[in-house]
């Protein structure tokens, strides 16, 4: 089963970023269309996320919660959330604030937490309740290595600032993330393994 995902509004220039990003991202353009202005739509299509067989036969209860949150993590991919410029803010991302201590907060506030939150609660689960990426390092239990849908939390300048993001597979020696606030979006983005502080699954 696919994700399908539209991107709009792309400028021409832009175009071959855009196919190098959904190509990085395992996805396969589906259609390509000239908007009246000018600009590109783009329709493409993402592999939904599995979890590995060597995971679901030893960890199975683990497997199953990793596919709910994941589940929910890629229908926000497919929405194509993103930041709103100035001084509105996206309702969608401020929805993602709202599953943690404080409520709600506008999409200027570090959200990539809150997106972890968000998945997690939605899927059933306990979060951290916080809008801090390093407050995942101590949640659920060790990962005890990478597995599909596990929780990475990465440093990114010094502490208590970090970054969390579900993983999705590698990018050479890097990591893949599905994550909010990456590029001001959902996104699936690349990090430098090095970055990386813990890898967390539920306990």
């Amino acid at each position: 089963m696919s994700i399908r995902r539209v991107i709009t509004d792309i400028p021409v220039a832009d175009v071959p970023f855009v196919t190098a990003m959904i190509a990085a991202d395992n996805g396969t353009i589906v259609e390509q269309l000239s908007e009246a202005d000018g600009q590109v739509t783009i329709v493409a299509e993402f592999p939904e996320p599995v979890i590995s067989a060597a995971t679901a036969a030893a960890q199975p209860h683990v497997a199953l919660q990793a596919a709910a949150w994941m589940r929910i993590a890629q229908e926000e991919l497919a929405r194509g959330v993103v930041e709103i410029p100035g001084p509105a803010s996206n309702p969608r991302i401020e929805a993602y604030h709202g599953t943690t201590s404080g409520g709600t907060a506008d999409d200027s506030v570090p959200w990539c937490a809150s997106f972890v939150n968000f998945c997690i609660t939605n899927a059933g689960g306990r979060g951290t309740n916080s809008k801090a990426a390093r407050s995942w390092m101590t949640w659920g239990k060790d990962a005890a290595g990478f597995s599909d849908g596990c929780i990475v939390v990465l440093q990114r300048g010094v502490a208590p600032m970090g970054h969390v993001g579900f993983f999705v597979g590698f990018d050479g020696d890097r990591v893949k993330l599905l994550g909010g606030n990456q590029g001001d979006k959902v996104s699936i983005a690349s990090f430098e393994r090095s970055r990386v502080l813990a890898r967390r699954v539920a306990a």
